[in-house]
């Protein structure tokens, strides 16, 4: 198994310009997980003949289930990096960034850690082989969910050289081959990619996480959330049989690097709920 990605997730399938039924299941991804952008792992399955269909006819289940939603928290409560020393309102105050922008930003960071996590979730429990014991009772998908219009994620032509540049910096965060810059050029999470609108603010995240990243904080704790959603999967896998399900083993393939490497999904579940809760400290 590699570690690395199978796709590049800034060249895969643009979901603004999807058409047919890869846009209808892209609609369908979104309501079921009550999110208001697709992933790049959905719109890189969307690429490959018909992945996308067949993965998600045989994946949509666990999510309709409401188990990861019910999961969410528990996860995400265990993958917080502690950053006491971190005064986001007076980082703000240094930056060309107002409050409309504040706005927009936490919508984007937040809808990628709820469908990063959710994805990692579900996922996991469909890769992973069912642990003993009792299927777990249905959960319930939060459908209460205020589904903000988030700002367009913008193309690779449409950034600035500059701002790009530090999209990448902001990338080398939690990447185990940071010190390869061809690595760290090939793979850009979609997160950073859509607040490359806020270079400075991308700069304040990466100065932000420094520390931890030159302490090893950073791969810990991506580490640890790919055994917490190991364990957390192989539970909620109890509820479902997915030994008749005949997904293409290069589908498999992708799926189990996405969740079980440090430097892919989980990384950013870790800094993408990490810098939430920086944001939450402006309430």
């Amino acid at each position: 198994m590699t570690s690395d990605f199978s796709y590049d997730p800034v060249t895969v399938t643009d979901e603004v310009t999807a058409t047919g039924r890869t846009a209808e299941i892209f609609k369908d991804i979104r309501g079921t997980m009550q999110i208001p952008i697709v992933t790049s792992i959905w719109r890189a399955l969307a690429s490959w003949d018909d992945c996308l269909e067949r993965t998600w006819s045989a994946v949509k289940p666990i999510y309709e289930s409401g188990l990861p939603d019910q999961m969410l928290s528990h996860l995400l409560g265990q993958v917080l990096i502690s950053t006491p020393n971190f005064n986001i309102r007076k980082q703000i105050s240094t930056i060309d960034i107002n409050h409309i922008d504040l706005v927009d930003i936490r919508h984007i960071v937040r809808a990628y850690t709820r469908s990063n996590a959710l994805n990692f979730l579900a996922l996991a429990a469909y890769t992973t082989p069912p642990s003993n014991g009792k299927p777990m009772n249905p959960g319930q998908i939060n459908n209460d969910l205020a589904l903000h219009k988030l700002k367009p994620l913008l193309s690779r032509a449409e950034i600035h050289d500059d701002a790009w540049t530090q999209v990448l910096k902001t990338n080398s965060l939690g990447s185990s081959k940071r010190n390869n810059s061809k690595s760290d050029h090939a793979h850009v999470a979609t997160l950073w990619r859509h607040l490359a609108h806020w270079p400075s603010f991308l700069s304040l995240i990466y100065d932000g996480f420094l520390p931890y990243q030159k302490s090893g904080t950073i791969d810990s704790y991506s580490l640890k959330s790919t055994v917490l959603v190991d364990n957390i999967g192989a539970k909620i896998a109890r509820s479902f049989d997915t030994s008749s399900v005949g997904l293409p083993d290069n589908v498999i393939e992708v799926m189990t690097n996405y969740v079980r490497s440090p430097i892919q999904v989980a990384r950013m579940v870790v800094l993408g709920h990490t810098v939430s809760s920086w944001l939450d400290q402006l309430d």
